[in-house]
């Protein structure tokens, strides 16, 4: 396994191991997967998203499903 890869990156893929017809209301993260691809992954699930903002916090542009969100 490749230590330089974070946790955000491969949480959609992941994720999205997931039994599509396993319900998923809600995910809780901390701040590193306040990404886009995350957001997005949790939201094309139907999900809501609990994840802390990044201490470097910058607003999406809303131009994802998961950036509406």
């Amino acid at each position: 396994m490749n230590s330089n890869i974070g946790d955000a990156p491969i949480f959609p893929d992941l994720f999205n191991q997931t039994p599509p017809d396993e319900e998923i209301i809600s995910v809780t993260a901390d701040g590193a997967y306040d990404t886009r691809k995350c957001h997005d992954a949790i939201v094309a699930r139907n999900a809501h998203a609990g994840i802390s903002p990044r201490k470097n916090v910058q607003l999406l542009k809303p131009d994802t499903p998961g950036a509406m969100a």
